[in-house]
């Protein structure tokens, strides 16, 4: 299954954009970005869900304890689906969920094909109340991917009175600026991206608009020197929606130096 995210911004370097897109492009490692969706006792009815990546704004997600699959002492167990995926093959990566500090689900031994979404399957106990939900994907390698997300439990969950712990608070990512892994991802997208729209622009690619758009995005992220973390994720992930469309890969194969021209 092919994951769409969420229909998610050195003047050598600009002056040169025209050749370095005409080069075939590098990957470089990007950050796992995820759907997080909370099901009904059926595991098909979605009740609510939400992009999740990090440094992206943590959505609030509002959901019944009458939906949950069980209660018990103040929690509601509910069924979550979560869709991940990154810009790059990895192997056997692990991924944790989180509230207010406690482990409620770990799912190991994940592979993950670039561009191609992996779906998590967990029924993990969460307080009557705010949760503030913590995922950790890829979390045994040395830069685990951290991604937050709120939700919000009305009900009593059949509560004995016991008071939910105090959440923790997501703390603050720095912008994302050049010298980093992550402004080479973001650099490396503005470049490619610049290739595909000088190099589809008569190709009748049916998503050229959105590709133009993106392309200023990125355009002006680069120019900016910096941008930040949510920015950064939510571009990436359009970036990534728009890779996995399967006629763009088709119409790129056609122009990238040394593509296959049989398609």
């Amino acid at each position: 299954m092919k994951f769409l995210p969420l229909v998610l911004a050195a003047s050598a370097a600009l002056s040169c954009s025209i050749t370095f897109a005409a080069e075939a492009p590098t990957t470089t490692a990007t950050p796992i970005v995820g759907m997080f969706r909370l099901l009904k006792a059926d595991g098909a009815t979605v009740l609510r869900q939400a992009i999740v990546a990090p440094g992206m704004a943590m959505q609030t997600l509002a959901v019944s304890g009458s939906d949950a699959i069980a209660a018990a002492n103040g929690r509601c167990a509910f069924n979550v689906k979560i869709e991940e995926v990154s810009q790059v093959a990895l192997t056997g990566t692990t991924t944790r969920l989180y509230t207010h500090d406690t482990l409620v689900a770990n799912a190991s031994k994940i592979d993950l094909v670039a561009h191609t979404g992996k779906t998590i399957w967990t029924q993990p106990y969460l307080f009557a109340g705010n949760n503030y939900l913590k995922l950790v994907f890829d979390a045994e390698s040395a830069r685990p991917s951290i991604a937050w997300v709120q939700v919000r439990v009305d009900g009593t969950c059949l509560a004995t009175g016991a008071p939910a712990p105090k959440p923790p608070v997501p703390a603050a990512l720095p912008p994302v600026k050049p010298g980093s892994g992550d402004w080479n991802s973001l650099f490396n997208a503005y470049g490619y991206s610049n290739y595909a729209v000088h190099g589809l622009k008569t190709a009748g690619y049916g998503r050229y608009g959105a590709l133009l758009e993106l392309n200023a995005a990125l355009t002006a992220a680069v120019k900016a020197g910096s941008v930040e973390r949510a920015v950064y994720q939510t571009l990436l992930a359009r970036w990534a929606a728009i890779n996995a469309d399967a006629d763009f890969k088709a119409l790129m194969a056609k122009v990238v130096p040394g593509g296959d021209k049989k398609v």
